[in-house]
C-alpha cells in the first residue's frame, strides 16, 4: 500500500458514498436506511489507507457535495464524515468492539448536534418553534373532539407542558439515537469488512456488556441532585442535571438487561426471558426501562455475575 498508496477499492469507496447520497437525496423515505449505510464507505477509507489518503477522500466527498444540493447534502456528508472517521480509526486501532461503539456514538452525537445548528443557523428554521406548532395544533385538535362528543372543557395545559419539557431532554433523545445509528452502522461494517477482506470482526456477546462501577456512584449522585433541581426546567443547571440523569438512567437499563442474557446463559436456559424482556420495554418504555434500571443497579453495585461465577 505504501507503493501503490491509492487502488481501485479508493474509487470504489468514493462512488458507493456517492451513490449512497443520491440515494438519500432522490428517495427521502429510505434516509433512516442511508444515514446509517453513508459512514461505511468513510470507515473503510480511514482502516485501509494512510490519514493522507483518507483526508484526501473525505475532501473530495465534501466538495462534491456542495455541488450536489448541498442544503441537504452537505449536512449528510458532514455526518458521515465525522462518525465515519471515528468509527474507522477505532477499528484501524484494533480497539475493542464497544469501544469503537462509544466512539462512533460520540461521532453521531457531533454530526447530529452540527445539523441542528445548520438548521437552525444557515436555513433559518427553528426546530423547537416547530415543535411547539405542532403540540399546540394537536392539543386544539383533541379540545375540539373532546366538546365534538360532549365531554366539555378538559385541562390540557400539564399535558402541554410536559411535552414541551421533552424538548429539554433533547441532548439524552440525541445521545440514544446516536448510539442506535453507530451500533447499526458499526455492525454492518463488520459485516462487510469480514465478506470483502475475510477477516473476523463481531461484537462480543451482549452478555459481556459491563459497565465500569463508576457509573453507578454516577446514577446515585445525579439522582441525589435531582431531589433538589427544578422539575419544570426552568433553569440551565436543572436541564443538565436532569439529562445527565436520564442518560445514566439509560444505560443502567441496558446493564440489567445484559445481565438478563448473562443469567440465561449461566444457567443454561433460554433465551426466552431476556427477549420477553426486550419485547417489554418496547411495547411498555417507561416502566420496562425503570424494571431494567433497577436490574442494571443490584448487578452492578452487588456484583452479581461474579457472584454466580463462583
Amino acid at each position: 500500500m505504501d507503493q501503490q498508496p491509492v487502488r481501485k477499492d479508493f474509487l470504489i469507496y468514493v462512488g458507493s458514498f456517492l451513490l449512497l447520497l443520491f440515494i438519500t437525496i432522490l428517495i427521502p423515505f429510505i434516509q433512516m436506511i442511508t444515514l446509517v449505510l453513508l459512514p461505511i464507505p468513510v470507515i473503510l477509507l480511514m482502516k485501509n489507507y494512510p490519514i493522507k489518503w483518507t483526508i484526501l477522500g473525505m475532501l473530495i466527498l465534501l466538495s462534491f457535495s456542495l455541488f450536489v444540493v448541498p442544503v441537504f447534502s452537505f449536512p449528510l456528508t458532514l455526518l458521515a464524515l465525522i462518525s465515519g472517521a471515528m468509527i474507522g480509526w477505532s477499528i484501524k486501532q484494533d480497539q475493542h468492539p464497544y469501544e469503537t461503539w462509544a466512539k462512533g456514538t460520540a461521532g453521531f452525537v457531533l454530526g447530529l448536534t452540527l445539523i441542528y445548528a445548520y438548521i437552525e443557523v444557515v436555513l433559518q428554521f427553528s426546530i423547537m418553534n416547530a415543535f411547539e406548532n405542532t403540540v399546540d395544533d394537536s392539543i386544539q385538535m383533541t379540545e375540539d373532539l373532546f366538546q365534538a362528543i360532549g365531554m366539555g372543557q378538559q385541562e390540557f395545559g400539564v399535558i402541554r407542558q410536559e411535552m414541551m419539557n421533552m424538548l429539554q431532554l433533547l441532548p439524552v433523545i440525541l445521545v440514544v439515537v446516536s448510539m442506535g445509528f453507530a451500533i447499526l452502522t458499526q455492525w454492518i461494517c463488520y459485516k462487510v469488512i469480514n465478506k470483502v477482506q475475510q477477516e473476523h470482526y463481531q461484537f462480543p456477546p451482549f452478555r459481556s456488556f459491563n459497565l465500569p462501577k463508576v457509573m453507578l456512584w454516577i446514577y446515585f449522585v445525579m439522582l441525589l441532585i435531582s431531589f433538589f433541581a427544578e422539575a419544570d426546567f426552568s433553569t440551565m443547571p436543572s436541564v443538565i442535571i436532569w439529562n445527565v440523569y436520564h442518560l445514566a438512567g439509560i444505560l443502567m437499563a441496558l446493564q440489567g438487561l445484559s445481565f438478563l442474557f448473562f443469567y440465561t446463559h449461566a444457567k443454561k436456559q433460554s433465551v426466552a426471558l431476556p427477549v420477553i424482556s426486550i419485547l417489554f420495554i418496547i411495547f411498555f418504555p417507561f416502566m420496562g426501562l425503570y424494571l431494567m434500571r433497577i436490574l442494571g443497579i443490584i448487578d452492578l453495585g452487588f456484583e452479581l455475575r461474579k457472584r454466580m461465577a463462583k
